[in-house]
């Protein structure tokens, strides 16, 4: 019983969220979010049956969630500055690879993996920065930025 409330609460909820993006009530629609909802929360029923999956990063990473707003204004006006020279004045733009300090990037446990989880999400939300991975070995994180720029701190809890 409880896995069928495990996976009917999922299946609500996704199939809520389906509607909410494509934001239409006809039928073909509706039928298609039941059939999306169903298949996630199967996907997620399994997860959660066959995996030790958790996720605990704390609230360290809020502050950093909020200024979020303003970072994805900034580099979408970057890179409109940056389509504007590419097709108008046919320059040449190349973006960059870089690797960046990220402490304990090595550790494991639930609360390093959290960490990291949140850090590639935060990381990757402004257009114009993809948080690639981590160098666990050498405690580093990859960015990839299409308009170089001075980069951030990766860390949403600022411990770098």
């Amino acid at each position: 019983m409880r896995a069928v409330r495990f996976w009917l609460s999922w299946w609500v909820g996704l199939t809520a969220l389906y509607m909410l993006l494509v934001f239409k009530t006809e039928p073909a629609e509706i039928v298609a979010g039941a059939i999306c909802g169903a298949i996630s929360a199967t996907a997620a029923w399994l997860v959660h049956r066959h995996g030790n999956l958790r996720f605990a990063p704390g609230w360290g990473w809020v502050p950093a969630a909020l200024r979020l707003p303003r970072a994805v204004a900034v580099d979408t006006w970057r890179l409109v500055v940056v389509l504007w020279r590419v097709i108008v004045r046919r320059e040449q733009v190349t973006g960059r690879i870089l690797t960046l300090p990220y402490k304990d990037a090595h550790k494991g446990g639930v609360d390093a993996a959290s960490r990291r989880a949140v850090t590639k999400w935060i990381g990757s939300v402004s257009p114009n920065t993809l948080i690639i991975g981590f160098a666990e070995k050498h405690d580093r994180v990859l960015v990839h930025q299409l308009v170089p720029v001075e980069p951030e701190d990766p860390d949403p809890w600022g411990s770098t």
